[in-house]
């Protein structure tokens, strides 16, 4: 049996007992989910990042699913580096973006074993991956965040909202009791999470009803916050 000499060991034991869920039946069976029925509308509070903050360079962006926010953050001559798990997502992502005359580098792969340059994005962006994400998972994934901005960076959030009826509602314990696919937080535990190597801006609700933008994620925390220098 394998032994455990380190913290990746630990990690990757955790990974094995907990493996992380695939999703490439949803962009194969289609279902009416709203990121997919509208997989060319960007989220509405990333549209308000970009029109009211300073244009980043380069940006990252962890779960782009079929693209649609990778490809509108290009369209604005940001360079967008895209990753997502499933293959077939960024399969059709590409061809999107191929459509529309758009250049993303769009990368199939789990986000914790992707070489990615060290601080070296002024923007990291998730709409939809950190609450699949394991708890152990969630420390690599601050790593992760510290290792991809630059100092004073902005990390943008959509993450299931607690209450809501839309995810799992366990604590971290809890989880490892049984299998979950995604889980809800509620603002406390985003703010637990995430304070002490970023400054909070803002944790609110998705905000339904503005045009060009995707509709229907009012159970979803949009959040963004800044890497402290």
């Amino acid at each position: 049996m394998p032994n455990i000499n380190n913290i990746n060991d630990l990690y990757n034991m955790l990974d094995a007992r907990f493996p992380s869920a695939s999703f490439d039946w949803m962009y194969a069976d289609r279902p009416q989910a709203p990121f997919i029925a509208q997989n060319e509308l960007p989220d509405e509070n990333l549209a308000e990042f970009l029109g009211a903050y300073p244009k980043p360079a380069r940006a990252l962006e962890l779960g782009c699913g079929e693209g649609r926010n990778a490809i509108y953050m290009a369209n604005q001559s940001i360079d967008v580096t895209a990753i997502d798990l499933s293959p077939l997502a960024v399969n059709h992502a590409q061809k999107i973006a191929k459509k529309r005359g758009v250049s993303v580098n769009f990368l199939a792969g789990d986000i914790f074993k992707t070489e990615l340059a060290r601080h070296a994005y002024d923007f990291v962006y998730d709409s939809g991956c950190f609450h699949h994400l394991t708890p152990h998972r969630r420390l690599s994934y601050l790593e992760l965040l510290g290792r991809a901005l630059t100092p004073g960076g902005y990390f943008g959030l959509t993450c299931f909202a607690w209450g809501e009826n839309c995810a799992d509602e366990v604590d971290d314990w809890a989880f490892y009791d049984d299998r979950h696919v995604s889980v809800a937080f509620t603002e406390e535990r985003l703010r637990e999470i995430f304070g002490e190597a970023f400054d909070m801006i803002y944790i609110r609700k998705y905000r339904n009803g503005l045009p060009g933008t995707i509709q229907g994620l009012e159970f979803m925390w949009a959040c963004l916050f800044r890497k402290k220098l």
